[in-house]
């Protein structure tokens, strides 16, 4: 019988990823959360969902996600089990495969545009436009 694992979800990171070197190894992932929510009739249903990132795409994460950036993932489904004070723990996390962020320029808070000249925006005077002729191709 053939199965199939794959989970899109889009939400919002609870959390500042947390990135890290896995031990012994120069892998590097990056472990965070997702909220997303089902409305239905007039209710809504938050779920909390752990995502795992590995590679290049963790220190992509660990750059430019915060807590709050809406993220749309694709990966698959994982259960994984360890034990801990001599108890056994399970959770199911998603591995995540490719991700995107979904703000737009607008909701970064890093930028200012008081550190764009304006004059740069400007479009130049017909007279120093490109002419036809310049253009080597």
């Amino acid at each position: 019988m053939a199965s199939y694992n794959k989970v899109v979800l889009l939400g919002n990171v609870t959390r500042t990823p947390d990135v890290r070197n896995l031990p012994g190894s120069a892998t590097v992932v990056a472990t965070t959360g997702l909220a997303t929510n089902r409305r239905y009739k007039d209710k809504e249903e938050v779920m909390f969902i752990d995502i795992v990132v590995y590679g290049k795409q963790a220190e992509t994460m660990g750059m430019y996600v915060t807590k709050g950036t809406p993220l749309l993932v694709e990966g698959r489904l994982s259960f994984r089990q360890w034990e801990q004070e001599g108890q056994k723990r399970s959770k199911h996390e998603v591995i995540v495969e490719s991700f995107q962020m979904m703000g737009g320029r607008k909701d970064r808070t890093d930028f200012d545009e008081s550190m764009v000249d304006k004059d740069d925006l400007k479009m130049p005077a017909d007279d120093s436009m490109i002419r036809d002729e310049d253009v080597p191709f």
